[in-house]
């Protein structure tokens, strides 16, 4: 799927789907099972609209948010609800949504897995919250405080959430869970779960309301957590619908509506709350088991690649277990079951001071490290690395050691070929520390490499009393040479401006770029006064110099200059001569000036 279609399908069939889905089953429960004040039994819209907030991005949301209210409006206004209480439960249904929606935490809801445990609390937990609320908004809007009708509000809005919701969150966010419910066995575990659900509420000469919980059960070994969530809606759907019509036990022993859509609601939850804690163990115990799974083809493939076995010694628990990698270097039809054994698969010379130190380790409880030869399944030999850890414990019986073997018979070979590497490295690494401390544009020393000698350079100052003195040049009105020109032009400006720095200062410092179109020059043994009036004969060498640029007539440049101080850092010496370079661009550009102290001195 293209960017364009994915886009079209979020922004455009997404809310579509969710919107027609929310008017279809919103028109169906007030038809079929109306309580008092028109209020559905059973609510399921309220949770198609949070899924939908849920799965989409913003302009997705935005979108079903406009269909859901339309669809509220015109679902309640078919039914019979009058004008004003149409608008007040269309608010509610949105308003709950919304607030669902920022109690998962907002834009990050999106993407949050309700298949892990805490997320599913979470949104048990806003749920409840939020269909009281929605209850009392309901009620607010549409001028109706009637309890009977605000705790149907609540309960039905509430249910449909936990119910519908997470069923739907759990196909959209789980390619696993879709490819379960399309197979044989989805078919058969939900005719289960029908059957079930019509033979608990089709009749009420015998009392079989505890088949759907069996069913749900076997759905939800058999499905997993999608499978739980649509067992649940299938059973909900079923029963509502049988109990709408007078059929099965709810109908037979309650006379009042209200009292058969309590009851509906107090079954379903427990439902609800028997059926998911289940599933939830149940994937997070496949999820384990995959994940265990998975884990343990990466360590073989990684140990394969490595040449790194590993094995574990338990002496109260018999043979020593040996890693496939391990086997593969001392022989796969090897099985030793103690100490000595174990020292049997090493050469003989290596084989009394293997033995002492895994005696040792297992009396002492130290780590051990150590190398030895062993004889392959195919008569070759080679060196081996072997580390461990002793397992303490106060049981004698219970104490085991962990260890690893790699093999390290090409180390010699490695090792020479590390140190021509390395001497490879370290001339790479020089000639990069060279280009990281060049600007690229001009050749001459970088930001980092300029401040940094600067530092260096007052440093070394404060033990022999050299002279210190920086220059900062700034280009100026360089913009406009860009601008004129271009910027290639611009470019070759500041290269041209370098290079004459380099020339003209070289001798007494060192030159770098700071930045732009900023210069520094850094003199030693040379005070502000001679880096003056080597300034002075800069400005007048630019005045007639020919500018590579066709076009361009003179270029000029600002320069602050300020001389190291008794005591002074490099940074105060920095903002010296930065203080001096303000003055001389206030004071008409194309000048020196120098910094004095608190005066400065044109």
């Amino acid at each position: 799927m293209n960017r364009s279609t994915a886009n079209r399908s979020e922004t455009l069939v997404w809310p579509a789907a969710y919107s027609l889905a929310w008017l279809a089953c919103a028109y169906i429960a007030l038809e079929l099972t109306q309580g008092e004040d028109g209020i559905a039994a059973v609510w399921p819209s309220s949770g198609i609209f949070v899924a939908s907030l849920l799965h989409l991005s913003g302009k997705g949301r935005t979108a079903v948010t406009v269909g859901v209210g339309i669809a509220s409006l015109v679902a309640n206004y078919i039914t019979g609800v009058s004008l004003l209480a149409c608008f007040g439960y269309t608010v509610a249904n949105l308003a709950e949504g919304w607030l669902v929606f920022y109690l998962m935490g907002g834009e990050k809801s999106r993407g949050k897995l309700l298949a892990r445990p805490l997320n599913l609390i979470r949104f048990a937990a806003s749920a409840t919250v939020v269909s009281v609320f929605s209850a009392g908004v309901a009620g607010i809007l549409s001028a109706n405080f009637d309890l009977g009708f605000l705790i149907s509000w609540a309960t039905t809005v509430g249910l449909g959430m936990l119910i519908v919701a997470p069923f739907i969150l759990f196909l959209v966010q789980s390619d696993d869970s879709r490819r379960r419910l399309l197979s044989m066995r989805t078919i058969w575990a939900l005719m289960l779960v029908a059957v079930a659900s019509l033979a608990a509420f089709g009749q009420a000469e015998v009392p079989l309301l505890f088949l759907p919980v069996l069913a749900i059960s076997i759905a939800t070994a058999a499905l997993g957590l999608s499978g739980a969530a649509l067992s649940l809606l299938v059973v909900a759907v079923i029963g509502s619908i049988l109990t709408v019509y007078d059929l099965g036990p709810v109908s037979g022993f309650f006379e009042l509506q209200g009292q058969k859509v309590l009851f509906l609601q107090v079954y379903f939850l427990g439902l609800l709350v028997s059926a998911l804690p289940v599933a939830l163990m149940l994937t997070q115990r496949q999820n384990d088991l995959v994940n265990l799974s998975r884990s343990n083809r990466f360590l073989t493939a990684a140990e394969k690649a490595a040449k790194v076995g590993h094995w574990r010694y338990a002496p109260a628990e018999g043979p020593v277990y040996l890693s496939p990698e391990a086997r593969r270097m001392v022989g796969l039809d090897t099985q030793p079951h103690t100490v000595a054994d174990i020292a049997e698969l090493f050469q003989d010379s290596d084989r009394k001071r293997v033995s002492h130190i895994l005696l040792q380790a297992l009396a002492t409880g130290v780590p051990f490290v150590f190398e030895a030869r062993i004889a392959g399944p195919y008569g070759e030999i080679f060196d081996t690395e072997c580390r461990g850890e002793v397992e303490w414990s106060e049981d004698p019986d219970k104490i085991s050691i962990f260890g690893t073997m790699m093999d390290i018979t090409d180390r010699a070979n490695t090792m020479r070929e590390l140190a021509d590497a390395r001497a490879h490295a370290e001339r790479k690494a020089e000639e990069h520390r060279a280009l990281a401390e060049t600007d690229h544009l001009t050749g001459i020393a970088n930001r980092r490499k300029i401040l940094a000698d600067l530092e260096r350079t007052v440093l070394d100052a404060r033990g022999t009393g050299e002279k210190i003195a920086l220059a900062i040049v700034d280009v100026d009105h360089f913009k406009s040479v860009n601008d004129r020109f271009g910027h290639e032009a611009g470019d070759r400006t500041l290269q041209q401006i370098a290079q004459i720095l380099s020339d003209r200062f070289d001798e007494i410092g060192e030159v770098g770029r700071l930045g732009g179109e900023e210069f520094l020059v850094v003199s030693r043994g040379a005070g502000a006064s001679e880096l003056d009036q080597r300034c002075t004969a800069l400005h007048d060498f630019l005045c007639t110099y020919a500018w590579p640029v066709e076009g361009l007539s003179e270029v000029t440049l600002s320069i602050g200059i300020a001389e190291l101080a008794e005591g002074a850092s490099d940074v105060t010496l920095l903002n010296a001569a930065d203080k001096a370079l303000y003055f001389a661009k206030r004071g008409g550009r194309n000048r020196s000036v120098v910094f004095e102290g608190n005066l400065v001195r044109v």
